[in-house]
Formats: C-alpha cells, structure tokens, sequence
C-alpha cells in the first residue's frame, strides 16, 4: 500500500514521472529484480527482471503517469484540490503501475517456493495518457521474446477486459505566416490562425463523409498574441481515432491533405509533428478465459461500511449515481469472434504490446459506479482504501494467472495459436518512423536545428 499511496502523493504527468518511476522501480529492485532503466530512449521507462533458470517469460505492464490539473484529496466525497491546477491520479495509474509490480512479486515467490524455471519480468511505461510510452518501446523491440504479456487498469467494475480499443494518432499541424498590423497594412500579413482555422473547417466537412465509428477532435494550441497583430504562427493538435489501423490511416491521410490545402488557401507554409501513433487491441481468447477463472477464485474485492459511505456520498456528484455504488460481483465473460467485437471509445498503447505478444487484461473496482473517467472522483478512490482494495484483487488475479502460465505449457501455446490467428497473416509496424526521438526528447518547435 505504502509504494501506491507514495506515487499518489506524488502526480506527474507523461514522461515526467521521474519519482513515480523511480519509487516503483525500487520498490522491485528492493525485492531482488534487476533493473534496466531508460529504455528505448525514454528517461522514465524501465525493465524489471527476475529469472529462476530457464524457461517461459511472463511479462506484466505497469504505468505510473497522472493526469494535469486534477488534484485533490484523497477519500473525500466533495472536490477538495490539495494544490489548484496541479496533476493528479484521475486515472488511477498509481494503482495500476503498483498493482503489476505485486502480481510479479507474488509469481516470483511462487518461482522460488515451488521451483518453477522462467522469467518474470515488469516494463515500466510512461506516457500511457499520451500514448507515448509502449509505442516507443514496442518500436526499440523492448517487448520482444517475452510469451505471455498479462495487464490491468482500475474501474468500477471487476471483469476481464475483453473489448478492443479504437486505433489513433496524436499529431500537431503548425502554420507559419508573416506578421503585419491588423488594421494599418493586413495586406502584408499572412495568417497563420486563418489556416489552422480553414483547416479545423475542411476537417468539420469531412466527418459527414467517414464511418460512424470513427472520432476526429482538436484543440488549438497557439494562434496569436494580439488581435491587432496578424499571427505568423499557429498550431493545432489532432486526435485522429478508428475501430482498425486500416480504418483510421485513410482518415489521418484526409486530415493531412486539408491541412495542405489550408495552407494554399492562406499562402502560408504548414509542418506536421508526429507524436504517436498506437493500434487497436487484439483480443486473446484463452487469457480472456484463464483470467477470468482466476478472477472467480480470488472473487471482488471486499468493502467495508466506511467504503460503502464513502462511495454513497461521492456518487452524489455524479450525474447519473448507482443505486449500488461500489461492484461486489464479477462480470460474466462473453468471448466473441473478431466480427462482434465490443471497441471502447478511448485508444491505448496496450494495443501495440497485443500485436507483438500474446495479452490479456482485467478491470477490479477501484472507485465508485457512475462516474467519470479522468476526473478528480477518480482521483480521490485512487488514493482511498476502495482503490488500495481493488488494486490488491487485480494483483491476486494477475499473479494467479501468471503462474497458471509458467507450470502449463498448453495454455501458453493456445494463447499463441489464437494471437497468430488473429494477426491474420499481418506483422506488427510501428507507426512512429525511428528518426523520431520521443516527444519530450525533441527540440522546441522554432528552436534553431
């Protein structure tokens, strides 16, 4: 508990998280795994190993990173920031990055107490919020050789994750245009706000024409000082997102040819920025089954009354509060064909892990039902006892499953079967070309070359 509630206590946000990272990676190195820090160029990342002689690779994901601009007390029901505008874990990723690191724990004790040859290892990813992390440390093979890949991320509910995820791109679109006085001589001015704004107009117009499925949104990040000024530079940042990679490219490749003409429309010249790019999940029949047998045998976690008050009274900020606000049941498991897939509406890096390695992954409840992801609800059960106890269930959960897979071969060649099926003859691709270093690593943009 006491490695969670000290990376609560410490939010940092996506490749910033220098104590959070830290703190896990001691906490396992403190309990005989070997460290490698600063993986795949990425100063945040690490790889926990274990090994008791030769044999199968377990591997577990852990994250750390926060979430900006929602801190707040923990286990209060009302919002309560401990520092305005500050991060916080509305995510709940303190609970996860911990979580993993037990589970491995508890396999790497069962290694040495029933005499099990294999590997444990833990990859500790930043940038999960930025899908950053994994997709960099995919692409540097940091995840190769390993067999079997096991997950989690906290919730309200306790089921096994068996829903895909929508595949995105993360990418800026800067215009660069001249400066002149708005009102004296606009004639000599070119805008670079105008294009970033025809562009966010010709992407509108394109939504009428892309599947339902898809979700394409913005935020203007810079367009000038002053009215009075004619902005030389201007930029907007996309999330460009599909149910498949083969759905979202031709999308991205629309958005780039808008901005394109954006910038003919406006003679102004126009750059992109990659940031990163992360695949849809793939779905893995036998962990979805092995996990969820394991998830029956450990059961929900279980809450006390104080728990239960406290869940009451922060569903009454919810727009639509449960009548029942903390999960004590376990979610029946409906394993489906690829063509029935249920796809969440948000995009993780998981998704590239799952084309490179056999991956399963479970949800426990660790806040209350009826409320909102990254908010500071979330934040305040990460840091409470209902999320400690929901943690401590997934760990149970992951450790059991892990070492169901290092004693039975079977279950360790059905999972690979049915990931090769489901690659459908594909290979796995990066989507972030090797020049590009990892966002927080590159130069500013104007910064001279």
């Amino acid at each position: 508990m006491a490695c969670a509630r000290d990376i609560w206590e410490h939010p940092e946000i996506g490749e910033q998280e220098f104590y959070s990272s830290k703190r896990l990676a001691d906490f396992l190195e403190s309990h005989g795994f070997t460290l490698q820090h600063g993986v795949a160029g990425l100063p945040t990342s690490w790889v926990a190993t274990f090994s008791n002689g030769e044999g199968p690779i377990l591997g577990y994901l852990a994250e750390f990173d926060a979430l900006p601009g929602l801190s707040q007390e923990a286990g209060s029901p009302v919002r309560k920031p401990l520092k305005e505008g500050q991060p916080g874990h509305g995510c709940g990723h303190d609970l996860l990055g911990t979580g993993s690191a037990f589970a491995a724990l508890g396999v790497k004790e069962a290694m040495l107490l029933n005499k099990i040859s294999g590997t444990v290892k833990v990859f500790g990813c930043p940038a999960e919020e930025t899908l950053v992390g994994k997709v960099y440390m995919a692409r540097a093979g940091v995840f190769d050789g390993v067999d079997i890949m096991l997950g989690w991320h906290p919730g309200s509910e306790n089921a096994v994750t068996f829903a895909s995820s929508l595949a995105m791109t993360s990418i800026k679109f800067r215009f660069h245009g001249k400066t002149a006085h708005a009102a004296g001589d606009p004639q000599d001015g070119r805008s670079a706000l105008d294009a970033v704004e025809l562009m966010d107009a010709g992407v509108n117009f394109m939504r009428e024409h892309i599947i339902d499925e898809a979700r394409v949104h913005y935020v203007i990040t810079s367009g000038g000082g002053a009215p009075n000024v004619v902005p030389d530079r201007a930029e907007v940042w996309y999330y460009v997102r599909a149910r498949r990679t083969e759905e979202q490219k031709p999308i991205l490749e629309w958005v780039r040819q808008i901005a394109g003409a954006a910038a003919v429309m406006t003679r102004t010249t126009g750059e992109e920025e990659l940031l990163s790019t992360c695949r849809e999940v793939l779905l893995n029949d036998p962990l979805a089954q092995l996990l969820q047998e394991n998830l029956q045998q450990v059961g929900p976690p279980v809450f006390d009354a104080q728990d239960w008050e406290f869940a009451r009274k922060l569903s009454e900020n919810f727009a639509k509060p449960d009548s029942v606000p903390l999960d004590t049941t376990i979610t029946k498991l409906e394993i489906v064909p690829p063509d029935k897939w249920r796809w969440e509406s948000g995009s993780t890096d998981d998704g590239d892990v799952s084309w490179i390695v056999p991956y399963g992954r479970i949800t426990t409840a660790c806040s209350a039902k009826g409320g909102t992801g990254h908010s500071w609800q979330v934040v305040t059960c990460a840091g409470s006892a209902v999320g400690f106890k929901g943690m401590l269930a997934a760990s149970k959960v992951l450790a059991g499953a892990g070492i169901d897979l290092l004693t039975q071969p079977k279950l360790r060649q059905a999972a690979r079967e049915d990931y090769i099926k489901k690659l459908e003859g594909k290979t796995y691709e990066c989507g972030v070309p090797d020049s590009l270093p990892p966002p927080s690593l590159r130069k500013p943009a104007g910064a001279a070359k």
